[in-house]
């Protein structure tokens, strides 16, 4: 039953989730995460058991075609779907469903997102994302330290690709993320 349910959130939010519906890890952003990003939450998933492929990615105000190109979906780095990016003709306005699709995540929302899908752990990767969390479970989510919500590991980070960029930034990402590993 829960695997229906995964596969109808999957299928109700196609540009806000990506990912498996028995994704056991979810990464939470505002928007796109870099590449780099992408890559240390995918090679921590496996790192802390979780595995490479069982982490589903939710955007709460996912990217607009124009934006799309800067950031490749996570087919794109296997070659699958490496396609040039579909183009519209320049007379087509986009209809209300697709703006209704493309239009940021409530708070009801995303706690439909994450029930429906029902990871074990959550990686909160910007104050954005962890501050529509907090909303969705009317509790706080403290950013750079761990945190629980629905009995759920959380990861909750003020920008995590910024914490990249440095190898202390690294290291203290590294510390929190191991606050998620399976026992």
């Amino acid at each position: 039953m829960l695997f229906a349910t995964a596969e109808a959130v999957l299928a109700q939010f196609p540009l806000q989730v990506q990912g498996c519906p028995n994704a056991s890890l979810m990464c939470v952003s505002s928007g796109p995460l870099p590449a780099q990003a992408r890559d240390a939450v995918t090679a921590s998933a496996e790192r802390l058991g979780y595995g490479r492929e069982n982490v589903a990615w939710v955007e709460v105000a996912p990217a607009t075609a124009e934006e799309e190109p800067a950031t490749a979906p996570p087919s794109a780095a296997s070659g699958e779907g490496a396609a040039a990016p579909k183009k519209e003709p320049a007379a087509a306005l986009p209809s209300a469903a697709d703006a209704a699709d493309a239009a940021p995540l409530t708070e009801l929302q995303l706690r439909t997102i994450v029930e429906g899908l029902d990871p074990v752990a959550l990686v909160v990767a910007d104050a954005a994302a962890a501050a529509l969390l907090a909303e969705a479970y009317r509790q706080p989510v403290f950013c750079d330290h761990p945190n629980r919500l629905s009995a759920r590991s959380v990861a909750a980070f003020t920008n995590f690709a910024a914490l990249l960029e440095t190898p202390e930034g690294k290291q203290r990402a590294w510390s929190l993320l191991k606050e998620l590993t399976l026992e």
